[in-house]
C-alpha cells in the first residue's frame, strides 16, 4: 500500500515539541518532511537527554519519518536556498519565536512570491497579533495560562499534566489545518496561510467548563482523581491495596451498582444520591461510603462484579504495564524498526487505515540528508562544497 500524503513535501522550521509533532504526524501519513535545523546545533529537543542510543527520547518521539537539513537561515545564501526549496514544496510549517521567520525573510509573504499555492502553517503560543503576541510560550506556561493547572490536582495543591498536552493540542490542530488546506487547494488551486495557537487550542478543549461558568457561575474545584461532572467515577482502593477505576454514568447503572456491586440496597433512593447532580453536590459523603465498601473485598472480586453488572471499569496501570498491555499487543501498537546497530521501539500511528499505510522510519541524525536535499534542487559538488565552506549548510 502507498501513503495518503505521498508526493507532498513539507519544509519544517521547527523546534521543541509543537512544531515537530505536527510535522511528524504529516510524515506518518507519508509526506516528505524536511526538517530545517541550525548547523552544528539542531533542534533543541535533541539535547534534553541521551537515553536512546545517545539521542534524546523527545527526538525519538517527535522526529521520526523526517529528513534533516542543516541550513543557516540567518545567512542570505541560506534564505535563498530555503526559498528555492519552498518553490517546490507543498507545505511550510513553523513554530519559531514570534516574528522570527519574517525577520529571516522566509515568512509567508516571501514564500508566496515564489509559490502562490503554498500552504503555510504558523504554530505559536498566543498568535501573531494581539496583546500577548510577542510572548514566548512553553507547555507548562500554557497549562497555567489556559486554566488547566488551576483545575488539576487536589484541593491543597495544583498539578501539572505530565504530558506536553498544550504542545500536542497545537500540533494536532496544526496537522488537521494543513490537511484541510491541502484538500481546499486540491479543489480550488488556492494556497493559504494558517495560524494555530496553543492558547486557542486548549481553550477549545475546555469542554463543558466554560458553559458551567457562563450559565451557573461555577469555577472548577480541584478534585484529584475524581470527576468534576460525575460521581462515582474514579479509582478506589480494594482490600488487597490494588486500585480499580470505574464509571457510573446512568440511572440504571447507579441502581445496579448499589444493589449488585456494593450490595447497599436503598442507597440509590437516598435523596442525597438519587441523581447525578445530587451525588456531585454530596460527593464527599458518597465517595467516603463507596471507599469503605471497596475496602472490604480484593480487586479481582470487585472487577468481576463490575463486569457482571455491565459497568465500565479498568485497572490503574503503571507505564510498564501499559506498554505490555494485551490490547497494545493485539493492536500492534508497539513497533520496532532497525536503527544504527540495534533497533528502535516506538508507538505506532493510532489510525489503522484500510487503503493506505503509514511510514515507519527512525529519527534522522543531524544533517543526515543535507546533501541529498541539495542535489534534489540541482546543486552540484562544487556548489555544495562552497555552501559547506561558508557555513550555510552542514552534514554533521
Amino acid at each position: 500500500m502507498g501513503y495518503a500524503l505521498e508526493g507532498v513535501t513539507v519544509l519544517a522550521v521547527e523546534g521543541g515539541a509543537s512544531g515537530p509533532f505536527c510535522s511528524r504526524l504529516l510524515g506518518d501519513l507519508g509526506a516528505d518532511v524536511v526538517k530545517v535545523e541550525p548547523p552544528g546545533v539542531g533542534d533543541v529537543n535533541r539535547h534534553w537527554d541521551t537515553v536512546v542510543y545517545g539521542e534524546s527520547a523527545a527526538h525519538a518521539w517527535l522526529d521520526r519519518n523526517k529528513r534533516s537539513l542543516e541550513l543557516d537561515l540567518k545567512q542570505e545564501a541560506g534564505r535563498d536556498l530555503f526559498l528555492e526549496l519552498a518553490e517546490r514544496a507543498d507545505v511550510v510549517t513553523q513554530n519559531a519565536a514570534p516574528g522570527a521567520v519574517e525577520r529571516l525573510g522566509v515568512g509567508y509573504e516571501a514564500v508566496r512570491e515564489v509559490n502562490p499555492g503554498i500552504v503555510y502553517l504558523h504554530i505559536s503560543g498566543y498568535g501573531r497579533s494581539g496583546p500577548y503576541s510577542d510572548r514566548k510560550a512553553y507547555d507548562m506556561i500554557m497549562q497555567g495560562e489556559t486554566g488547566l493547572m488551576a483545575m488539576n490536582g487536589v484541593p491543597e495543591s495544583m498539578a501539572k499534566i505530565p504530558l506536553s498536552i498544550c504542545d500536542i493540542n497545537a500540533a494536532m490542530y496544526g496537522a488537521l489545518g494543513v490537511l484541510t488546506a491541502l484538500f481546499h487547494r486540491e479543489r480550488t488551486g488556492e494556497g493559504q496561510e494558517l495560524d494555530v495557537t496553543m492558547f486557542g487550542g486548549v481553550l477549545s478543549w475546555l469542554g463543558y467548563f466554560p458553559f458551567k461558568y457562563w450559565y451557573n457561575d461555577e469555577i472548577p474545584e480541584r478534585v484529584g482523581t475524581s470527576h468534576h461532572l460525575l460521581t462515582p467515577y474514579g479509582p478506589y482502593e480494594a482490600a488487597d491495596g490494588e486500585q480499580v477505576i470505574f464509571a457510573v454514568l446512568s440511572a440504571a447503572h447507579w441502581e445496579t451498582f448499589c444493589r449488585d456491586v456494593i450490595e447497599r440496597p436503598g442507597l440509590e433512593t437516598d435523596p442525597r444520591f438519587v441523581d447525578n447532580e445530587s451525588r456531585v453536590e454530596n460527593r464527599e459523603t458518597l465517595e467516603t461510603r463507596i471507599a469503605e465498601a471497596f475496602a472490604g473485598r480484593p480487586r479481582d472480586e470487585w472487577t468481576a462484579r463490575l463486569q457482571a453488572a455491565g459497568i465500565p471499569w479498568g485497572n490503574v496501570n503503571e507505564l510498564e504495564e501499559v506498554l505490555a498491555h494485551p490490547q497494545a499487543e493485539h493492536l500492534d501498537a508497539i513497533r520496532e524498526i532497525p536503527y544504527r546497530n540495534g533497533s528502535l521501539k516506538f508507538v505506532d500511528h493510532p489510525v489503522d487505515f484500510g487503503a493506505v499505510d503509514t511510514r515507519r522510519e527512525p529519527m534522522p541524525d543531524l544533517g543526515e540528508h543535507t546533501e541529498a536535499v541539495l542535489r534534489e534542487v540541482g546543486l552540484g559538488d562544487a556548489e555544495i562544497r562552497r555552501l559547506h565552506e561558508a557555513g550555510v549548510v552542514s552534514s554533521d
